[in-house]
């Protein structure tokens, strides 16, 4: 699995958010981190052919993407969990979960064994299964989040601030399910938190003002004078 970046540029309208970015995902986890405003949302939302390039292209396995429609692009394997979540609030978790699948061939035809899967990631969604997922909490409703893209069994699993409105001890045991998950998935996360986040990353991006200033590996970014003043306060 390879998502490739190449110099893009792109924006809505005539504001270009983004500038001549490129970025590398492939096997692991990677991180893409900045302020609010950066433009770390359109970046996902240029994945996903959602915003036009002015400029640049994107690849997924060797193959073009830019150019196609969002489904396609989904289809292909790349699932995102959006900040909002996006569930069904009038229907059960097990519903939300089943839905995820749905649309998908290879998922649909797996769905039974990617359920268990979820529910060993996320024991609280077996539990609660049979519950409307409009009245759980925000944490739970992030992990059912996670749960319904990961039914549509990606290759690439893309979260955008999954910690966003999140209790601190929710956030902690969020990233460590994580740090579980990137062993059998690829995962590429955009995140103001930094400091959860480099315990999961394997590598990371630094975004300011439409731009990459900054990248490297988890440890290096960590050590690094310029992010442990901006971003982790030290």
């Amino acid at each position: 699995m390879k998502l490739e970046l190449r110099n893009i540029s792109c924006g809505y309208g005539k504001l270009t958010v983004l500038n001549g970015v490129s970025l590398t995902v492939d096997e692991g986890s990677v991180g893409l981190f900045g302020p609010n405003g950066a433009g770390k949302t359109t970046l996902i939302h240029a994945v996903l052919g959602m915003v036009p390039l002015q400029n640049g292209e994107i690849y997924f396995d060797g193959e073009r993407i830019d150019t196609k429609k969002t489904h396609t692009i989904v289809r292909q394997g790349i699932s995102v969990v959006p900040q909002e979540r996006e569930l069904f609030p009038a229907m059960t978790v097990l519903e939300n979960l089943q839905v995820g699948a749905e649309n998908i061939d290879r998922a649909r035809a797996a769905m039974a064994d990617t359920l268990e899967l979820v529910y060993s990631y996320f024991p609280i969604l077996k539990e609660r299964q049979g519950q409307y997922a409009g009245t759980m909490s925000g944490g739970q409703q992030r992990m059912l989040a996670v749960g319904r893209a990961l039914m549509a069994k990606p290759k690439l699993l893309i979260l955008d601030e999954p910690s966003l409105g999140l209790q601190p001890s929710i956030v902690h045991e969020l990233f460590d399910i994580l740090n579980i998950m990137k062993k059998e998935i690829s995962i590429f996360l955009t995140e103001q938190n930094l400091r959860e986040s480099l315990r999961t990353v394997g590598k990371g991006y630094i975004l300011e003002n439409g731009h990459i200033v900054l990248e490297g590996d988890a440890d290096g970014l960590a050590n690094n004078p310029q992010v442990t003043r901006a971003y982790l306060g030290l």
